[in-house]
């Protein structure tokens, strides 16, 4: 009778103590995933709203592209109105009516014709056909247009990187959750096996949250 009373201290003693690891392991966990959940709230908000405005700006710079592109076509339309009427007037004879067209050329019609007629065009069967070839013919509207397309292509590839980013901390934020509720229910079990098994899945599920958030970037 006497050695089964220490037995049962002992048997008593080590539920005790397996009960206040269980305790102490799930109480760590909580606190660790409810700061993480929190953190991960923030940056999945701060994100969001990095792709937002990123999303803005990139429509922002495809208008100007847009606006850029259109006035660009404007100009050449024009530029090449002037260059029609000077080519005709020059095939008359009319010298003085050619010039006073030519003059008239806006500064980036001015270049390109410039180096046209340098390369003697009327003589030169290489020559280009007409100054609006690519290498002599360089609106600074289009070359504009091309650069805020390219501005706005970036920022675009730049709020999707931060959408993803931002849903990949709502997926941590759910495992932190998981982990969250697995701790908080596990000391509810009363069989010892049932409330491991819970506090491991928590834990399973906390492990595996932190491996995926210390490869995320972070945004203050």
């Amino acid at each position: 009778m006497s050695a089964d009373v220490p037995r049962s201290n002992d048997a008593e003693a080590k539920a005790g103590r397996r009960q206040m690891v269980l305790e102490s392991v799930a109480l760590v966990l909580l606190s660790l995933a409810t700061v993480g959940t929190a953190w991960c709230s923030f940056q999945a908000a701060a994100w969001g709203g990095m792709s937002q405005r990123m999303t803005n700006l990139s429509m922002v710079a495809g208008r100007r592209a847009t606006a850029s592109q259109l006035q660009a076509s404007q100009m050449a339309l024009l530029d090449v109105a002037l260059f029609a009427q000077y080519v005709n007037h020059r095939a008359n004879s009319n010298e003085t009516l050619a010039r006073f067209y030519s003059d008239r050329f806006r500064d980036e019609a001015k270049t390109a014709f410039d180096a046209w007629i340098a390369a003697r065009p009327f003589e030169n069967t290489n020559a280009p056909p007409h100054p609006f070839v690519t290498n002599l013919y360089q609106p600074k509207l289009l070359e504009e247009s091309h650069q805020a397309e390219a501005e706005s292509g970036r920022l675009w590839q730049q709020a999707g990187d931060a959408g993803r980013t931002s849903r990949s901390y709502v997926l941590i934020t759910v495992l932190l959750a998981s982990a969250l509720f697995c701790g908080g229910t596990a000391s509810k079990f009363d069989v010892l096996l049932v409330r491991r098994g819970v506090l491991l899945m928590g834990l399973a599920a906390f492990f595996f949250a932190i491996a995926r958030l210390v490869s995320l970037p972070i945004q203050l």
